[in-house]
């Protein structure tokens, strides 16, 4: 939902500001917060920085925080975030997420703990084992893998018995829809973090 005031909005942008600058030491970090927060509490002060749009159209000229704080890495020499084998994992199995889930489903006989229940799971920790991603990133993309649960807890409702082929297919369609979302955005921010691959024999660990 976006911010319907502009403390709310100007309380974000600072929030998000604080999550890409989290590499940096906490007394360069506090320092560029200030730098940061001083700027826009005086470009509010003016007379045309009051309004929503004022503000908004403000902080898009101050510029994407991800932008800032890969700015603010680089002038004080700390060195960019590299994805190392475990956030390579991760994507890997957000990416074939749903086929991680159907094969064993087709193979293996289960009890009342599905592959559906473990696998979501599964990926969510080791996502949190990773270095890379900010906590704000981890947090969406948990909430992301997690969302399949609510799609099965909607199809128990209704009556849903994985007994065929068929009932298998809906399920990997479904499971397209949380792994791919998390797919999607988990690559978007290694993109903007700088996250080329790390060299061989290093990690984020």
């Amino acid at each position: 939902m976006s911010p319907s005031t502009p403390d709310a909005l100007v309380r974000g942008y600072l929030r998000r500001l604080r999550a890409e600058l989290a590499p940096l030491p906490a007394d360069r970090r506090q320092e560029v917060l200030d730098q940061i927060a001083e700027h826009i509490a005086v470009r509010r002060a003016e007379p045309d920085g009051q309004s929503l749009a004022e503000v908004r159209a403000m902080l898009d000229r101050l510029g994407d925080p991800a932008t800032l704080g890969a700015d603010a890495r680089e002038r004080f020499g700390v060195p960019p975030r590299r994805r190392g084998p475990l956030e390579t994992l991760v994507l890997l199995c957000c990416g074939l997420g749903p086929f991680l889930v159907l094969v064993p489903a087709v193979a293996l006989p289960f009890g009342p703990v599905r592959p559906w229940h473990v696998v979501p799971v599964a990926v969510a920790a080791l996502l949190w084992l990773s270095r890379f991603w900010p906590v704000r990133d981890k947090l969406a993309a948990t909430a992301m893998l997690l969302g399949c649960a609510a799609v099965f807890v909607l199809l128990d409702l209704v009556g849903f018995r994985d007994t065929g082929l068929g009932s298998l297919a809906l399920l990997l369609v479904a499971l397209f829809v949380p792994f791919g979302a998390a797919t999607c955005y988990l690559a978007i921010r290694t993109s903007r973090l700088g996250g080329a691959a790390a060299p061989a024999g290093l990690g984020t660990r």
